[in-house]
């Protein structure tokens, strides 16, 4: 069993997991390029190892020279009333960004999904690792929702690609509680409580209450734009807009905070400790690890307030994260698992709107099997949020008739990715059981996968 509370809007409504635009490319306000997917990789890949979980289709530029291009090459941009771009350098920069808005109504390319043929011919993005420059190959797949706020211009001469009136629908076919679960960023410092009536199908066992965070920009020693900076090779695959304009964005990765709870039995469990944190990338074998906290990874709340570890705050109780769990009976029809049942998915896969794990994409890990009762878990957590950028949150639907609690997050700064998750969220929630070692549950055999990720000391981005 799986779940997810709560996600928030910037990732499951506004797309920047699944959109337009090489993920290594600069980020500015309300920027509306480059694919973050590596904004909560340890839910994205936790969801999609889901028995009879579907993946998302693969958004990329309509026909644009380049995935690393912010400059059109093609007619291919529409108005937007959220995203904008500005070719300002004050402005775009990383310590200009809290003081701007979208001075100027912007057109921008909404994008199409990636087709057979475009893979068969090798498209990609273009990607710089130690300063050499290099392509990756982009499949059919993505472990993220498609930009969904957004329909097709109908005007004459509209050139939005027929595939933005899918965009919706496809979301919602993967995951059909994304708009009960979609959520604002949290206020900043500002306590939140999220609930979640744990289904009446769901066996009593012990779970994992997760939270995940990330803010876009939030930098230390480790991860700041000297360590990770602004890609420039191969040279012919970036222009001078995307060089010169936006900011590098990479700082520390998403952080993860857990707790074990035995779902029916009323238990209270606290921790300020953060469990780890995810891949800065979130791609490839080791896109969906939980690394454990390190020296790389800011906890200093004196010095570096919201940053690293500091998304979530540490409340007036002595805690970041805590979830309550009562035994009381619940509605059978309370919370929502993210696995679709076989019809939904025969139904997906036939209008190309979702897909199995497919076998060239072992990135997509396999984990324990996991159960849980008919009872309410909530979550108290403390968040600080972001720092820069859009940002995610946890929401969840309360138990009826249930003594629950509540999951406190404060988003400090206009930054934060979250959500939170019984087993494994992001400034999300979602639910998952911590197996027992004589249950190990394998995928099936037409879904080859690899082992769950490990734990180890680095990452790989």
């Amino acid at each position: 069993r799986f779940a997810t509370v709560g996600l928030t809007e910037a990732t499951a409504r506004r797309g920047i997991g699944n959109r337009p635009g090489a993920s290594q490319m600069n980020s500015g306000y309300h920027w509306p390029y480059g694919r973050r997917e590596g904004v909560l990789p340890i839910w994205a890949h936790r969801r999609a190892a889901v028995s009879g979980a579907l993946l998302f289709p693969r958004v990329i530029f309509q026909n644009r020279t380049s995935e690393g291009f912010v400059s059109r090459t093609t007619d291919d941009s529409t108005p937007d009333s959220y995203f904008c771009l500005s070719f300002n350098l004050e402005t775009t920069k990383r310590p200009g960004l809290d003081a701007i808005t979208c001075a100027s109504a912007f057109n921008g390319d909404k994008g199409r999904f990636i087709r057979d043929a475009d893979i068969t011919k090798g498209y990609g993005e273009p990607a710089e690792e130690g300063g050499v420059g290099g392509a990756r190959p982009l499949d059919a797949w993505s472990l993220y929702p498609p930009r969904r706020d957004v329909t097709p211009c109908v005007a004459p001469g509209c050139v939005d690609s027929p595939d933005v009136a899918s965009f919706n629908a496809a979301g919602r076919r993967v995951l059909p509680e994304i708009d009960t679960i979609a959520m604002a960023t949290p206020a900043g410092d500002a306590a939140q409580t999220i609930s979640f009536s744990v289904p009446a199908d769901w066996p009593v066992g012990d779970y994992l209450a997760s939270v995940e965070i990330n803010t876009e920009g939030d930098y230390n020693a480790a991860y700041n734009e000297t360590t990770y900076p602004t890609p420039a090779k191969p040279p012919e695959a970036w222009d001078a807009w995307s060089i010169t304009y936006g900011y590098p964005f990479r700082g520390q990765p998403s952080v993860v905070f857990r707790l074990s709870i035995a779902v029916g039995t009323t238990q209270t469990a606290s921790t300020t400790a953060a469990s780890g944190y995810g891949s800065l990338s979130g791609q490839g074998p080791m896109g969906g690890v939980t690394f454990p906290i390190d020296a790389t990874i800011t906890n200093d709340p004196s010095t570096a307030p919201g940053s690293g570890v500091d998304r979530l705050r540490v409340t007036a109780g002595g805690y970041r994260l805590r979830v309550e769990s009562t035994a009381s009976s619940v509605d059978s029809d309370g919370g929502a698992s993210d696995a679709a049942s076989p019809q939904d998915a025969s139904e997906d896969r036939a209008e190309g709107l979702g897909a199995d794990r497919p076998a060239d994409r072992p990135d997509v890990g396999q984990f324990d099997a996991i159960s849980a009762p008919d009872a309410a878990v909530a979550i108290d957590a403390t968040g600080s949020g972001g720092a820069i950028g859009p940002g995610l949150a946890a929401r969840g639907r309360g138990a009826s008739g249930c003594g629950c609690t509540t999951a406190r997050a404060q988003s400090r700064l206009p930054g934060g990715h979250a959500i939170l998750s019984l087993l494994a969220g992001g400034f999300f929630l979602a639910v998952h059981s911590v197996r027992r070692p004589s249950r190990r549950r394998q995928l099936p055999k037409r879904r080859p996968s690899v082992a769950s990720p490990p734990i180890v000391s680095r990452p790989q981005s």
